[in-house]
């Protein structure tokens, strides 16, 4: 099983580049894992033709078996880099690779609410007609506190309830890739 863990963010520094390398490390005897960056996309334009970074990004995607999000929120939306990135997956785009693609949205913010508004953003882009994804219901993390909650060290996720919050959706997201998969 084949699962990506999008670093929804082009910032140089990001809690959830620390939540997406955790969680590949973490899990990686259940899955394959493969981080990606989404820093050299080319900004989404309906007319525009991608260029090799961006052609990767959609073969990447189209390969995997299951997607996940790491998003921050930045006023109270997903970061716009990741909307453009996941604008060149949609219908509209052309390779329309999100449909029925399996996928769940994860985050940590430096505030109290842990991206709930940027999680709730990205469902509702994933959910969309034009990219139609099959999005794991339920199962929020919402780590907020971000800067408390991570070993700046290591990078890994320190807070011990967050960490069986995430573990409890990370088994539940395997079942769903592997029940879809059958």
């Amino acid at each position: 099983m084949k699962l990506l863990v999008v670093v929804g963010t082009n910032a140089p520094f990001s809690y959830n580049r620390f939540l997406a390398k955790f969680i590949a490390k973490r899990y990686a005897d259940k899955a394959d894992f493969e981080v990606k960056e989404i820093d050299q996309i080319k900004p989404f334009s309906r007319t525009a033709e991608p260029d090799e970074a961006t052609k990767n990004w959609i073969e990447d995607i189209k390969n995997a078996d299951g997607v996940i999000l790491t998003t921050p929120e930045y006023d109270h939306a997903i970061p716009a880099a990741l909307k453009s990135a996941l604008e060149w997956l949609g219908s509209h785009a052309g390779p329309d690779v999100m449909k029925m693609k399996l996928a769940a949205v994860v985050g940590t913010s430096y505030g109290i609410q842990g991206s709930s508004r940027a999680q709730e953003d990205a469902r509702e882009i994933l959910l969309s007609p034009d990219m139609s994804a099959n999005v794991l219901p339920g199962n929020e993390i919402l780590i907020g506190g971000a800067a408390s909650n991570f070993d700046k060290t290591t990078g890994d996720l320190s807070n011990e309830d967050y960490i069986k919050q995430l573990d409890a959706m990370m088994d539940n997201f395997i079942k769903f890739v592997e029940q879809a998969n059958k």
